[in-house]
């Protein structure tokens, strides 16, 4: 069976990192380059005409930034977007406010020559592959208009320097955190699982972006990036977790997420379900109770974690905010 291509559209004002990232991303059979843009207004553009199934972005861009692209384009035709940029941290506000705004991932540009853009690399193969499966259709607003039209100041308007109380875990990350000022934070989990761990006694929460069920798939990616798989990600994340004086029978665990989406119909791999039943039995393995869940389903759920708080606090456009 032929799989169909990815259509990936590249936003960023720098032509030479426009070329090396068509000239690498190709390499892998499944993704197809579709176009190239050099600010956001430009994507605009050629977002309507190329239907891409995925955008990477920039943010520092002249005309129109990333950021001021995915408050346009989400509303009215939201396209899986990752972020590629080297403002771009996992405690940064504009990573933040690019969320809210609809992004799905983040990477940051990497500094580290050639060894840098082949990590790079690898991981977009990786990321797109995964982001081309996202249902972000809820964040389309048909019955709400904007009728005000967005100011489009200078890319320079951007805060660089702006730090966030939240961390943001994209696809495969984890942080586990005392910080009682720290918000752990997961954006519009599918099929992916929210795994959350809590050490009351002493004020410790640890949270992980798992993508996969096993690493058994990639036990390469595994070591580079332990968070994407079910049971690496809660090795990792314990590891820590007794490093700062918690003990198992201390800790407890919550998890969200597992959901079948629209854009999973038909798919026989159940990805969402398997990752909900790993993450369970991975669990029961090292002997860490599950106190509460919500799991499966056909929406997507933002799901937030902050020490010194028991709660895993879940997020829906349409649903609202609950508590598990």
């Amino acid at each position: 069976m032929t799989l169909n291509k990815i259509k990936v559209l590249l936003v960023d004002d720098q032509s030479l990192i426009l070329d090396i990232l068509t000239k690498n991303l190709i390499k892998d059979m499944r993704i197809e380059i579709v176009g190239t843009a050099t600010n956001g207004a430009i994507a605009l553009d050629k977002v309507e005409k190329l239907k891409p199934d995925v955008v990477v972005l920039d943010m520092e861009m002249p005309v129109m930034n990333g950021l001021q692209f995915l408050r346009k384009q989400m509303p009215a035709n939201p396209v899986p977007t990752i972020i590629l940029s080297s403002i771009a941290h996992r405690d940064s506000q504009i990573t933040v406010d690019a969320f809210e705004a609809g992004a799905v991932d983040f990477l940051p540009k990497p500094s580290g020559g050639p060894m840098g853009l082949n990590k790079l690399i690898q991981q977009l193969w990786v990321k797109i592959k995964i982001v081309a499966s996202k249902d972000v259709s809820y964040l389309k607003r048909a019955d709400k208009p904007l009728i005000k039209p967005i100011e489009i100041p200078k890319s320079a308007f951007l805060n660089k320097a702006a730090k966030s109380n939240k961390v943001i875990l994209g696809m495969g990350a984890y942080k586990v955190t005392n910080d009682k000022a720290k918000e752990l934070k997961i954006y519009a989990l599918g099929s992916c699982v929210g795994l959350t761990l809590f050490c009351p006694s002493r004020g410790v929460v640890a949270m992980s972006h798992v993508v996969l069920p096993t690493s058994t798939t990639d036990e390469e990616k595994s070591k580079m990036k332990p968070g994407y798989f079910a049971d690496t990600a809660l090795t990792v994340i314990l590891k820590e977790m007794l490093a700062l004086g918690c003990t198992k029978d201390k800790i407890f665990a919550k998890i969200a997420g597992g959901a079948k989406t629209s854009v999973d119909v038909g798919n026989h791999f159940a990805v969402g379900e398997r990752n909900g039943l790993a993450v369970t039995a991975q669990l029961m393995k090292h002997g860490i109770k599950l106190l509460s869940q919500e799991i499966g389903g056909n929406i997507s759920r933002t799901v937030t974690a902050k020490p010194g708080d028991m709660n895993l606090t879940l997020h829906h456009p349409e649903k609202g905010e609950w508590k598990i």
